[in-house]
């Protein structure tokens, strides 16, 4: 049981190139909650009310997300076989964030939110759409998900989900400025992820949409009908 496991962590194969992006994205989450909090100060937010669910940060993270949505969405269009998988998953990772943080309709919410039938079919659609993609990228490229899911590449998810469990024990001590600080930077390693898959996707030499889709089509009913 453990020597597949440990040939497996020990395989060559694909590496995450973005190095630093542990220390760019908490750079740059610093400074954009410190220039949010030094900007709603002045308008007489208290600090509570700066870091409450659906304030001021909460709609900064919605912001780096829908960022996050739109380049990963560009950069799965230019890029192939796995880049353009782990493009794919970052966006739906970033669309399902970006529906849990959108307030829910109520009363007093009209713009900007989600009603509670939309919610659960928006997070199925979205779930489908990378089970889907999923299952056609390991039947086209045999053994492609183990590379894709190998900590080696995928470590930048790994550290989304540390730095989200952490900002949920804050949640769980009531400590909110914590909770949405944690959750910030999460979303922003998870955009800062999408930024380097869109610059490295602007450097490939992809041919048309149009062509990629009917190549893709024959080579995944190639094995198909020789069963």
């Amino acid at each position: 049981m453990h020597k597949p496991i440990l040939t497996w962590l020990r395989s060559s194969g694909p590496t995450w190139q973005y190095k630093r992006i542990w220390l760019d994205a908490l750079i740059a989450t610093l400074c954009l909650n410190v220039l949010a909090y030094v900007i709603f100060s002045k308008m007489g937010f208290t600090t509570f009310e700066i870091f409450e669910e659906d304030g001021p940060i909460e709609d900064l993270q919605s912001l780096v997300l829908a960022i996050t949505v739109v380049l990963a969405v560009l950069a799965a269009f230019r890029t192939r076989i796995l880049a353009r998988f782990i493009a794919i998953t970052t966006a739906c990772i970033a669309v399902v964030f970006f529906m849990r943080e959108m307030p829910i309709c109520r009363g007093d919410v009209t713009v900007y939110c989600v009603s509670k039938t939309s919610l659960p079919i928006v997070l199925g659609a979205t779930a489908l759409v990378l089970l889907i993609a999923t299952v056609l990228f390991e039947l086209r490229h045999r053994g492609g998900l183990s590379r894709a899911i190998h900590p080696r590449l995928s470590w930048p998810l790994a550290l989304i989900a540390l730095i989200l469990a952490a900002g949920q024990a804050a949640e769980h001590f009531d400590i909110v400025e914590a909770e949405e600080t944690f959750e910030s930077y999460g979303f922003m390693v998870l955009m800062m992820s999408a930024v380097w898959l869109f610059r490295f996707s602007r450097k490939q030499p992809v041919e048309p949409l149009k062509v990629r889709a009917r190549a893709g089509f024959h080579k995944l009913m190639h094995p198909l009908s020789h069963r």
